[in-house]
């Protein structure tokens, strides 16, 4: 269940006390539809935060919004917050340039709070890339979404056992996610995991898998058949892949689907990612996937 005061409140519920060495920052955006197409209305950032234009990539009117963190990653006592509403009718597609980078730690940890409101008939489609979470450090993150009435969710949350090039798989020292949903009825959905390699607590459950990720779809407007189709495609899909991925499908308390994606390399986990994605675009949305800019 979710409690009012995480959905109600942009404080984190860590348990986590970030350092007076790190940065404190927050980013808040507002959308809104403007002559056809989602505008950004309101924008504000502090550093390491910072805030560009939306990009149009296709011509359905989606504010394809890169967020960026320029310091490169996060650090010890980090604590970084964003705020987005996206009012009636309007289409964001959030994503970053590249992964999210957790640096190494002493003492303290880094924390991140996602807070988004997604209007009556809006689109949602959160789609950073990976976070690398480095040997030795500590990261919290809590991502908050309220849907109203029509609104559609497209989330996907994905991390990576480590620097596992260099070795140093499942390394870090802690790591904390929740997401916490709550649809226009009152229903909610709420994930939470706590992994501490360090202290012992195994990550055996994984076994050979370097990469992990989750796609959550939601919409309480949609028909029982377009998710009914929609999950026998992706159950169809799941079956055909390879010893190199691990793939399932469920209903959700919600309106909706949940996907969870195990791989043993990028390239495996960004295929088979960019597939769920795209079958999922063309039931929920009717649309292509949109050629992602980055860098």
């Amino acid at each position: 269940m979710i409690s009012a005061s995480i959905l109600n409140s942009t404080e984190h519920k860590t348990g986590f006390t970030p350092s007076s060495r790190g940065k404190i920052s927050q980013l808040t955006l507002r959308y809104a539809k403007r002559q056809g197409k989602t505008a950004l209305t309101h924008s504000y950032f502090s550093y390491p935060w910072y805030s560009f234009p939306p990009l149009y990539l296709d011509n359905t009117g989606c504010a394809t919004t890169f967020l960026t963190n320029p310091s490169g990653g996060f650090v010890a006592g980090d604590d970084l917050s964003l705020t987005a509403t996206l009012e009636k009718n309007t289409h964001v597609l959030f994503t970053t340039p590249s992964a999210t980078k957790i640096y190494r730690m002493l003492e303290q940890s880094a924390t991140q709070s996602i807070d988004i409101t997604v209007g009556p008939n809006a689109i949602l489609e959160w789609m950073p890339d990976l976070t690398i979470p480095f040997a030795g450090s500590r990261f919290s993150q809590s991502i908050n979404i309220r849907m109203n009435t029509g609104a559609t969710v497209i989330l996907w949350d994905a991390m990576a056992a480590g620097r596992v090039a260099r070795g140093e798989r499942w390394a870090f020292s802690q790591f904390d996610n929740q997401i916490n949903i709550l649809g226009s009825n009152g229903s909610q959905l709420h994930e939470r995991y706590s992994l501490l390699p360090e202290i012992g607590t195994s990550c055996l459950t994984f076994e050979q898998w370097n990469y992990s990720g989750s796609l959550l779809l939601f919409n309480d407007q949609l028909s029982t058949t377009t998710w009914e189709n929609l999950h026998a495609e992706l159950a169809s899909l799941f079956q055909e892949e390879t010893h190199q991925v691990l793939a399932g499908v469920t209903e959700t308390p919600l309106p909706g689907l949940a996907i969870k994606l195990l791989a043993r390399s990028t390239p495996e986990m960004i295929m088979l990612f960019e597939k769920t994605w795209c079958i999922a675009r063309k039931h929920l949305l009717k649309l292509d996937l949109p050629a992602l800019r980055r860098y």
